[in-house]
C-alpha cells in the first residue's frame, strides 16, 4: 500500500508545474541534511527498483521456475533486500553524480 502511494506520488510530481526536479530542489532546501534527502530519494526511487526486480521473479515463474513454497518466500524476501540495498545505492549514487562538474571539451 505505502509502495503504491508512493509510486503515484512519483508519477504526479513528473506532471506538476516546474517538473520532478524543481521538487527535489524544494525538498533540498528544506531538508536538515544530507541524510534526510539520501533517504527521500530511496523512498522515492524504491518502488521503481522493487518492480523491476520482481519482474525478473515473475520472468522466472512464466519459465517454471521458483514455485516451492520455500522458494516463493525465498525469491520474495531476496526481491524485497535487494530493492531496499540497490535504491539506497542508486540515490547514493546520484548524490556523487550531483558533486561532479561537467566541462565540456
Amino acid at each position: 500500500s505505502s509502495g503504491i502511494n508512493a509510486e503515484y506520488g512519483g508519477a504526479i510530481l513528473t506532471v506538476c508545474p516546474g517538473g520532478f526536479s524543481s521538487y527535489v530542489q524544494l525538498a533540498e532546501s528544506y531538508a536538515p541534511g544530507a541524510g534526510v534527502m539520501l533517504a527521500i530519494k530511496s523512498v522515492v526511487v524504491w518502488p521503481l527498483v522493487y518492480h523491476t526486480l520482481n519482474g525478473f521473479r515473475h520472468l522466472a515463474w512464466d519459465m517454471g521456475k521458483g514455485f516451492k513454497i520455500t522458494e516463493l518466500y525465498r525469491s520474495g524476501w531476496t526481491t524485497f533486500g535487494a530493492s531496499l540495498a540497490l535504491s539506497f545505492l542508486q540515490a547514493a549514487f546520484l548524490k556523487t553524480l550531483k558533486t561532479i562538474k561537467y566541462h565540456p571539451s
